[in-house]
């Protein structure tokens, strides 16, 4: 999928963010595990959701981690994408991303 620069509200959209590797502050998590459930968004201060939001390694073993959102998903002037791994003891720490969109 193609990125949109910048965001768009109602039009696909992804990145590319590395996450802090929980035991080693300061260090990236190297092929962090992510799980269903880990990442969800809000749209406009709303109530979080994860049906339209995908997450994986990418590409594959590195610390790449590749968020990407369907239209539905920006259907909003602010999108607050939130990371929380639920394993214990955590892997990675927390995450958060604040998405402006534009018209």
């Amino acid at each position: 999928m193609a990125n949109v620069n910048p965001p768009k509200k109602n039009q696909a959209w992804s990145c590319l963010v590395c996450l802090e590797d929980y035991a080693n502050p300061g260090n990236f998590k190297l092929n962090p595990t992510l799980a269903a459930g880990d990442f969800d968004y809000s749209i406009d201060d709303g109530a979080f959701a994860t049906a339209e939001i995908t997450v994986t390694v990418d590409p594959a073993t590195t610390a790449s981690v590749k968020i990407v959102m369907t239209a539905a998903g920006m259907n909003g002037d602010v999108i607050l994408i939130k990371g929380v791994d639920q394993t214990s003891p955590k892997e990675w720490s927390d995450f958060a991303l604040c998405i402006l969109t534009t018209a």
